[in-house]
């Protein structure tokens, strides 16, 4: 089983109360994520900067967190759980080019899946697609 993977956006639905993650984050970039792993009947899952990898079902609160490289410790046994628990035999990363903000959710997904000896694929989301 293959599980796509894609990183958290910064604009997100303010509400209060805990939705689920796929409407909590407003990108059309995780909408197409997900859709792509749907059309391939395969696993998606989100990558927060806050609450490591979550189900798009997941309910998650309001937060305003930009992962940062020295956050990547505190987050790494929960996603190395995570993947355990799925146990795909792939994990395939979608990203736009890995530059700036988008390094440290690249180096922590990349990381968890080196060290529990998963295939990794990095997809380049491109305008178009």
């Amino acid at each position: 089983m293959t599980l796509h993977i894609t990183y958290c956006s910064k604009d997100k639905d303010r509400t209060r109360k805990d939705l689920p993650a796929i409407e909590r984050y407003d990108s059309e970039r995780i909408d197409r994520v997900k859709a792509y792993a749907d059309e391939r009947s395969e696993e998606f899952a989100i990558l927060s900067g806050k609450y490591g990898l979550t189900y798009p079902d997941e309910k998650i609160p309001f937060y305003d967190e930009l992962l940062r490289e020295k956050d990547i410790p505190e987050l790494i046994t929960g996603l190395k759980n995570f993947l355990q628990a799925q146990n795909p035999e792939k994990v395939t990363y979608h990203t736009k080019k890995v530059e700036g903000r988008r390094i440290p959710y690249f180096k922590l997904i990349r990381h968890a899946s080196d060290t529990l000896d998963i295939e990794f694929e990095k997809r380049i989301i491109n305008r178009d697609s």
